[in-house]
């Protein structure tokens, strides 16, 4: 039997999601102007959008580091975050050793060899991109993460999380353009977490002292217009500026790009987008029969429905009932 001996190797961009969508509303492509495409992909956009709305795409589930900073109990999640969903509080064990620094690196020399799983960089100026490595000598060094610009300034933390398979005696961070401008970097493992509890609006604004310094435990997430922001409390104090938030982010699906480019949806999902397509643009569009729209309509809702129904990562649910006693 001869078979293409490939799997999801298919690309399907864009153009090819609008296309499909206008042949189901009976629309030949040749009878898609630039107009219509300009209108059907921002059509696209507003479905992928709502999408949110509708519970996890886990595609667009993100683990995410946020920093914290003594005294400042808000926290800026980043821009395009939906929800957050586990939520973290982290602290790490910091190893001790031997530092040395050039104009582009910063590195430890540890006593013994040992692993390593988080990096964090103090930066005093604008961040650069930069890369982890280590050795057995000190002289030949490999690279374990490679981390883009994370567009920081001066006073704020990066936090990265590595493999911790590797245990070596050398460890150190260069940047990959620039200068390391930093005021610390450390080197750490043995993470710790406990769970943070999450707050409404009500039960935060009943907090009698809201800058109250500890140990952070809870927080509100308020959802804002653009971006999310965190209000964690108590507010950290000096010992746990060193400590980070981990958590799950729910984020929006990534925006449209050019026609040429591929949309951010999994392969389960590209049936399903075109029905959604097909069935938004018939209403728009005045040359698709109206007696279209409904049948397009259902189709899209039975495509949907299936698509949402596989997206489930087939682990194990446990139901832990949390009855208390009742006393007046």
């Amino acid at each position: 039997m001869a078979v293409s001996g490939t799997v999801s190797q298919t690309v399907f961009n864009t153009r090819k999601v609008i296309d499909h969508a206008f042949r189901r509303c009976r629309v030949p492509p040749q009878g898609v102007g630039a107009e219509l495409l300009e209108v059907a992909q921002e059509n696209l956009y507003l479905i992928m959008s709502d999408l949110a709305n509708r519970g996890l795409q886990l595609w667009c589930i993100e683990r995410l580091i946020l920093p914290m900073y003594e005294n400042m109990a808000q926290v800026p999640v980043p821009v395009g975050t939906v929800d957050l969903l586990n939520t973290n509080l982290r602290t790490i064990q910091y190893l001790s050793g031997t530092t040395a620094s050039t104009s582009t690196t910063s590195s430890l020399q540890l006593s013994t060899a040992n692993t390593v799983t988080t990096v964090g960089i103090l930066w005093s100026a604008a961040s650069q991109p930069f890369v982890i490595e280590y050795s057995a000598d000190g002289s030949s060094w490999t690279t374990i993460e490679t981390v883009a610009n994370p567009s920081l300034v001066a006073g704020e933390w990066t936090w990265t999380d590595i493999d911790g398979s590797v245990t070596a005696l050398y460890w150190r961070v260069r940047v990959t353009s620039g200068t390391l401008s930093a005021t610390t970097v450390n080197f750490g493992n043995t993470p710790n977490e406990i769970v943070m509890a999450r707050l409404n609006r009500d039960s935060y604004n009943n907090l009698p002292d809201k800058t109250f310094q500890g140990r952070p435990l809870q927080f509100w997430l308020d959802r804002q217009l653009n971006q999310p922001f965190m209000y964690i409390w108590p507010v950290p104090n000096a010992a746990f500026t060193l400590s980070q938030i981990t958590t799950y982010t729910k984020r929006y699906i990534m925006d449209v790009g050019t026609l040429t480019e591929e949309i951010e949806v999994p392969q389960r999902w590209f049936n399903a987008l075109v029905y959604l397509l097909a069935a938004a643009l018939a209403e728009i569009t005045p040359t698709v029969d109206p007696s279209l729209i409904q049948i397009l309509d259902q189709k899209a809702l039975r495509a949907l429905n299936q698509a949402e129904m596989e997206e489930r990562d087939n682990s194990p649910i446990y139901f832990t009932p949390n009855i208390g006693v009742y006393t007046r």
